[in-house]
């Protein structure tokens, strides 16, 4: 328990979690998009994505595991989990919670 107090992953750590899941999906996108379209470019979009949910996220301590979400637009958020320094993100859509 006490190693993972101390190395519970910060706000920080979380944040950056979400730009590189982002950049990820957004990369995946980009490439199909390319293939169909080749010379258009999603990058712009990936840059005002990431920064608009910069800072946006709220984040939880639960002392021994962090917890990290951000509203994307539309009916989905994402949902960082952390403990140990790794920090795990996924998509998730209220829809289908519901």
């Amino acid at each position: 328990g006490v190693g993972a107090y101390f190395t519970v992953p910060t706000r920080e750590a979380h944040e950056e979690a979400v730009r590189a899941f982002m950049a990820a999906q957004t990369q995946e996108q980009t490439d199909a998009v390319e293939q169909q379209a080749p010379g258009f470019s999603l990058d712009g979009v990936v840059d005002f994505v990431t920064g608009m949910v910069a800072g946006q996220g709220r984040y939880e301590s639960f002392y021994l595991a962090s917890k990290y979400t951000v509203d994307l637009p539309g009916s989905a958020y994402l949902e960082c989990w952390g403990g140990y320094t790794i920090v795990q993100c996924r998509e998730v859509d209220r829809a289908s919670q519901g």
